[in-house]
């Protein structure tokens, strides 16, 4: 890898290829099989090994809904459509480049991506830990100052949102976020939050009062007089809203310390042959001269 920089680097899994899957359409290879989120992906790695070569690090998927989480709410995440057949077929060679690339792949039943990035989070020991998701409950994460997400951006470029940065854009600290989601609520995971309390309401209810606890041992606290009302009646919605936007810090059954997550070399020579196979022509360019140079470093090594 290039560079390697001492940290824990977390890919939230289907928040990438979902999000290459519609960026970028119509993409088959010779045999018109569909290959759009796949080639997004691999572009994606080649970026992370650019410039976000870490020490550790791992990929992490979804297997299944939160059974702790459909226990409190059956209807969590009922609204999502099933993946697409387009997207389904291209799972496993996804998985095939992102192994080739080094990356250790994590899931366990029942869980979902986001606790098992909350449980390595928690067991980074000196490490910072850099993740890559669109997901809002992370960012309660970032109430730890040695974590930051990060979406890509343009020229091997990254886009740093850690405690200050999501103090700015949801008006809370991190700390305040899982309050925060109470109130408002998810559509995305289907979890319905205080009827007539937007982002900017909330906000102003946690600054006044700090979180929903203090709220609620003292409600004077909130000025607002119907506000204050209104969030007193949703007492019950709020306290299952706060359980469904908890993160668990859940482990893999495989977990074994820090070198569950250890990233290895880049396997070029598969990689090449993965690229070859689907046709992608300017990733072959950018691959052929790493297989070389990987040759001559294994050859070195004999002698």
């Amino acid at each position: 890898m290039s560079d390697e920089i001492p940290a824990i680097v977390l890919v939230d899994a289907y928040a990438q290829i979902y999000r290459s899957f519609y960026a970028i359409r119509s993409l088959t290879n010779k045999r018109g099989e569909p290959t759009n989120a796949l080639y997004g992906i691999a572009r994606l790695l080649l970026q992370l090994d650019r410039s976000l070569a870490s020490s550790h690090g791992a990929i992490l998927f979804d297997k299944g809904k939160s059974e702790r989480r459909l226990a409190i709410c059956p209807e969590y995440k009922a609204q999502r459509p099933p993946m697409p057949d387009d997207l389904r077929s291209q799972i496993a060679p996804i998985r095939d480049w992102m192994s080739a690339f080094g990356w250790p792949l994590l899931e366990q039943e029942g869980i979902e991506a986001d606790d098992l990035i909350a449980a390595i989070t928690a067991r980074r020991e000196q490490l910072p830990v850099k993740i890559l998701t669109f997901d809002k409950d992370i960012a309660q994460l970032t109430a730890d100052p040695e974590v930051v997400l990060l979406s890509s951006g343009a020229k091997d470029e990254w886009t740093a949102m850690g405690h200050e940065e999501v103090t700015a854009k949801y008006g809370v600290g991190p700390e305040q976020l899982g309050d925060f989601l109470a109130l408002v609520g998810d559509t995305s995971d289907n979890i319905r939050g205080v009827e007539g309390i937007g982002p900017k309401t909330a906000a102003k209810l946690l600054q006044e009062s700090g979180d929903l606890d203090a709220f609620f041992a003292d409600p004077t606290t909130v000025s607002n007089d119907r506000l204050r009302e209104k969030v007193l009646q949703a007492r019950d919605l709020l306290k299952r809203n706060r359980e469904l936007v908890r993160l668990d810090a859940v482990l893999p059954e495989n977990w074994r310390g820090l070198d569950t997550v250890r990233r290895n070399p880049p396997d070029w020579a598969r990689l090449l042959s993965l690229a070859e196979e689907q046709g992608f022509a300017s990733l072959i360019k950018v691959i052929q001269p790493k297989v070389a140079e990987q040759g001559g470093l294994q050859q070195l090594t004999l002698f």
